[in-house]
Parts: C-alpha cells; structure tokens; sequence
C-alpha cells in the first residue's frame, strides 16, 4: 500500500497557503513519516540590475538576500512548531531561485518526497482558480501534489472521485485512490466522460444486448484489473458484485482482507473538465487523477483537462503523474 514517509509542504507565508500545514500533519497522522517546510525566495533580476547600475552600496547576494533566508528560516521555526507534532516534524529549507515552481518540482523529485501538500492559492489569490506557483508545481512535478483551499477535515471525506479516461496512464491513480479511500474509510468513485463529439469505439468494441455506457463501464473494470496484474500489484483487486456499476476494491495484506465500496459513473457530456468539475464540486469529497493520459491516440480526458479541472475546482485535489516508462509503453 501507499505510504507518505516524506513530506514536503511548500510555503509562502501567505493565507492562502495555511491550509497545507494542517493537512499535512493529519496525513502524517495516519502514515507517520516526517514533514519538511520550503520557502523560496524568487530572485529580483531587475532589481539586482538596476542596483548595480547605480553603484549604490548595497549588494543583493550580500547585503539583502542573506537577511531575507534569516527571516526566512525564523518564520519556518516558528510554523513547524506551531502546526507540526515532534515526532513528525523534519527540517526546512530556504532557497534563492528565479523560479518558485520549478525549484519546488526538482527538489521534491530530488530527495525523494513522496508527497508535495501546498495550500491552492498562494499571495496572488484568485476566488477563480488556483494559484500560479501551485499550477506550475502540479504541471511540472514527478511527485503526487496534494492541493487544498481552507481546512482539511478528515472526517468528511466520504467519497474520493478518480477521474479516468480508462487509459493505463489515467489507471495510475487507482492505488493511492484506494489507499487513501481506505485510511479515511471513504467510498472511492470512478468517473468516466464520454464526449458527445467523440466516440466509445476507442474505448471499447460494440456488444449485443449491452447498452453502450455499461459496456464502457466493464471495460474500464477489466482494464483496472489487468494494469494492476501487470503492474505487479497483487494487494488490490475490483471484485465485481453483479450490479452494474456497484463494486468492491478488495485489499488483502499478509492473510486477512478488507473491501472498499466501488462505484462508477459514466457520464455523456460535451466538455469533459466541465462534467468532472460539475461533478466533484456536487459529489466528491476529495479528487486524486493522472496528470496526462489519452485514449487511443487522442489527448481526450487527462492532461491539460486534467490541469484544468486542478486548477478551478473547488476541493482538496491530489495529482499524480504516471511513471516515465509506462508513458513509454503506452507509445509502442
């Protein structure tokens, strides 16, 4: 199962990006592990130009950004002690760079975090959508990115929603959606948009006697099933229960099992992130997709539909971005 060891919460030391704190100390609450803060201070390269240019007798690399990292690292002291438990709480990290997003995506990627928890929206708030530097961070990282606006509480998440175009890319999210929908005793809820404009052949081949919905609703079961097996992850399997569209996730550690209640929405519509975010905003509790999938050889529901969706729908959102060789496999 899915374990968050290593967490990174990145932070402006804005309102918008409290959220994070708290969230990721109750995730640390459930899988243990340790939390680590970062701040990155953007570099001012026309500022920096223009104080050269004028000779002044102020220097930026040694005069203004050193205070800027002291400060820096006292507001950090100060939030990990505020919002973190002992026994949770890692190290922080200041870091000078032109490009917040980017310096946050390599540095999760490089100490192998395995959870990026930052607050939706940062100083530049929008009512609309999330903000750029938490836009950027999903688009670009390799790590899961789990996003959030207000508070998280725990205790009302009842139902995580897993978009999927039922392609094995979008298949990806399926393993932390179940463990997740298992720590917080929630229902997990397969989504599946089927263009008006497009077509179900790429998905699945006609059947006598099934209407076309449900034929793409077993399609994507059997698919789920058969990435699983190929990759290599035996502790999960859908059981199907006989009712259509209502399943189970089994979960079988070491000898003893447990299910999670599987439902499946297939849904016709003309913009597939508009249903998904019509569709989380009214049912889900949470939202966990793939960042980039396709159907046959359309770019059709993941990817930027995904970065959309990320971006202004009003819930906790977790992205996750499929293995380099599985976008390689899915080539040939």
């Amino acid at each position: 199962m899915i374990r968050f060891n290593k967490i990174l919460v990145p932070t402006d030391f804005s309102k918008g990006a409290e959220g994070a704190y708290a969230a990721a100390q109750k995730i640390a609450n459930v899988f243990g592990g340790k939390i680590d803060f970062i701040h990155v201070v953007p570099t001012i390269k026309y500022l920096n130009e223009s104080i050269k240019k004028l000779g002044g007798p102020l220097d930026m690399n040694e005069d203004i950004y050193p205070k800027i990292v002291e400060e820096s690292e006292h507001q950090l002291d100060k939030l990990m002690d505020q919002y973190l438990k002992e026994e949770n709480r890692g190290e922080h990290k200041v870091i000078i760079d032109r490009k917040p997003s980017e310096t946050i995506s390599k540095y999760a990627s490089k100490h192998d975090y395995d959870l990026i928890v930052m607050g939706a929206k940062g100083k530049h708030e929008s009512s609309m959508m999330r903000g750029s530097t938490t836009e950027k961070v999903i688009r670009k990282s390799k790590v899961p990115v789990f996003s959030i606006e207000g508070r998280l509480d725990e205790n009302k998440i009842k139902n995580i929603v897993m978009p999927t175009d039922s392609s094995s890319l979008s298949f990806t999210a399926f393993p932390m959606a179940v463990a997740l929908a298992d720590t917080f005793k929630a229902d997990l809820t397969l989504l599946h948009v089927m263009e008006l404009y497009g077509s179900s052949a790429a998905i699945v081949a006609p059947k006598p006697n099934k209407g076309e919905l449900v034929a793409i609703y077993e399609a994507i079961i059997e698919r789920i099933n058969n990435f699983l097996s190929d990759q290599g992850i035996d502790s999960i399997h859908i059981q199907k229960s006989g009712v259509v569209y209502e399943d189970e996730v089994t979960i079988t550690e070491n000898d003893s099992s447990r299910s999670i209640a599987l439902h499946t929405k297939v849904v016709k519509g003309v913009s597939a992130h508009y249903e998904i975010e019509s569709y989380a905003s009214e049912s889900a509790d949470l939202l966990i997709m793939a960042t980039h999938g396709h159907s046959g050889f359309a770019h059709l529901i993941l990817g930027s539909t995904a970065e959309k969706v990320a971006q202004y729908v009003n819930k906790p959102v977790i992205t996750v971005r499929p293995d380099k060789k599985l976008f390689e496999s899915q080539k040939n």
